[in-house]
């Protein structure tokens, strides 16, 4: 078997394990036996079982990352030179999410929910490898929003997102057992964005009193 095949093979395996089991119910072992390899490989190949859950996770946050970055990058170049509007940024950010969605039917929907689980999961290690993950999504989306709402400061941006990222990790997490077709995945894009966008629009807490003062 070829170093890619080896690989691929573990990570196969304990996708599959990891999703039907949960991380802390699967050993090397049982990875090792489904994926037909020794134990040794996956120690060469990964070190550890938290670097085997960082690389599952990783190769389909990778990709659904590259793709945000790229509806962001077309969002802006279709406003340019004025800034993406907060809808379009909105849209890039969410949309493949649920691309992802999609794809990992094709893989079992336990898939999907496990992904929901470890995303919310507060071990201090795997809040470390999250935020590894998703550094460049913050360092590419906070400027993207503050542009279209500069009324923003960039924490408070940031603050927002993270919170919109819990509504993305409860999507994984309770995605439906038939799965979803791709109209009704369109749909749920379209909903995501018009929730979260007056989210963002929204004045900032010392804003808001300032408004509610001037009402009086």
């Amino acid at each position: 078997m070829t170093t890619d095949a080896t690989t691929t093979a573990i990570l196969d395996a304990a996708e599959r394990l990891f999703a039907g089991s949960g991380y802390d119910a699967t050993s090397i072992r049982e990875i090792t036996r489904l994926a037909g390899v020794n134990v040794a490989a996956v120690h060469y190949h990964f070190g550890d079982k938290p670097a085997v859950l960082r690389a599952v996770t990783g190769r389909i946050v990778g990709p659904m990352n590259a793709r945000r970055f790229r509806l962001l990058e077309l969002a802006q170049a279709a406003a340019a030179p004025d800034p993406a509007p907060i809808e379009a940024v909105v849209d890039a950010f969410v949309r493949p999410d649920i691309e992802t969605l999609l794809a990992l039917q094709r893989r079992g929907t336990t898939v999907a929910h496990f992904l929901g689980r470890v995303y919310s999961d507060q071990t201090a290690w795997i809040r470390q490898m999250t935020s590894e993950q998703f550094a460049e999504t913050e360092q590419r989306f906070v400027p993207a929003i503050a542009a279209a709402l500069p009324h923003l400061a960039p924490d408070e941006i940031a603050w927002r997102i993270a919170r919109f990222a819990v509504v993305l990790v409860h999507t994984f997490a309770t995605w439906p057992a038939d799965g979803m077709d791709e109209p009704t995945a369109e749909l749920t894009v379209r909903r995501l964005v018009n929730f979260a966008t007056p989210a963002f629009r929204a004045p900032a807490i010392d804003d808001a009193r300032e408004v509610d003062a001037r009402a009086r």
